[in-house]
């Protein structure tokens, strides 16, 4: 009897209706990671070469024909407004053969020569230049592209050079509203901000940086896009465990990250990677969310 009750409850068991044991299996689904759409910050950066010169500087051009006689102040001489640099005669007769003082317009150092002495001069052409230099100015060409988002009054940081850890604030002072159709750059000026700090000498090089904040943008990363008929989609969360394909307009691509311009909005959580292909209609497991960047 015992042997016959065996044979019973092994034939009961291998005859479980095969529905009942599918229910019990467990459910393989896909895991996915979301991330949650935020508007960020759009901000630019614009970077320029630029040059330090002199803010006041005056170049000084022969009034008369003549030779060049006497030289008074060598190159790089401290001088006053009105001191004599040089003398010019004309051996014409009319001029009676006398020695005309040329002077420097403003106190400053003189930072050119351009003729030498018993040189003979046209009249305009040019003989030497004065800069003050305690007068200082910085002067860059920004490309067309980034001209409509600078302006006057627009703050910056100036670096001789891009492994300088020492940052000077600058200040746009004016930008040409004309672009160099040869360059396809507008000329623009700036000061420095921050006398207390020491300065760069004139004649030096470096770059300054601008960042501009141009409102709030939706970004999203390049790996949550699905395409469909060559068209842009994202698959967004709908409910618990299911998504929804939202066709989107996408704008610039910046490093591994695109700008949407419209098709979804804040607060909606995209699935940016998946386990395995995702079928339209299937129920998925959730990781942990993550936040755009």
């Amino acid at each position: 009897m015992k042997s016959l009750f065996s044979l019973a409850f092994i034939c009961s068991v291998s005859f479980i209706p095969a529905a009942v044991m599918a229910s019990n299996a467990p459910v393989d689904r896909p895991r996915v990671l979301l991330e949650e759409i935020k508007m960020l910050d759009d901000n630019k950066r614009i970077i320029v070469p630029v040059k330090i010169e002199a803010k006041i500087q005056s170049l000084v051009s022969a009034d008369i024909e003549g030779h060049v006689t006497r030289i008074l102040k060598p190159l790089g001489s401290l001088v006053k407004s009105g001191e004599v640099i040089m003398y010019l005669e004309n051996k014409d007769p009319s001029f009676t053969y006398a020695a005309v003082p040329v002077r420097s317009p403003i106190t400053g150092v003189l930072s050119q020569m351009h003729t030498s002495q018993m040189t003979k001069v046209m009249r305009g052409d040019k003989l030497f230049a004065v800069i003050d230099p305690k007068s200082l100015k910085l002067s860059a060409e920004f490309p067309s592209n980034d001209v409509m988002s600078v302006h006057s009054g627009l703050v910056g940081q100036f670096k001789m050079d891009s492994k300088s850890d020492i940052n000077l604030p600058v200040r746009i002072t004016g930008i040409s509203p004309l672009v160099d159709s040869r360059t396809g750059t507008a000329s623009a000026e700036f000061e420095f901000t921050d006398f207390k700090k020491t300065l760069p000498p004139i004649g030096s090089i470096g770059q300054a940086t601008f960042e501009i904040n141009q409102g709030s943008i939706i970004m999203i990363p390049e790996a949550s896009l699905v395409f469909q008929d060559g068209k842009a989609m994202v698959r967004v969360l709908k409910g618990k465990n299911q998504f929804s394909k939202k066709l989107i307009v996408l704008g610039e691509q910046r490093d591994n990250n695109y700008v949407v311009k419209s098709g979804i909005t804040k607060g909606d959580k995209i699935i940016v990677r998946s386990s395995r292909p995702l079928k339209e209609g299937e129920m998925f497991d959730v990781d942990a969310p993550a936040k755009v960047q």
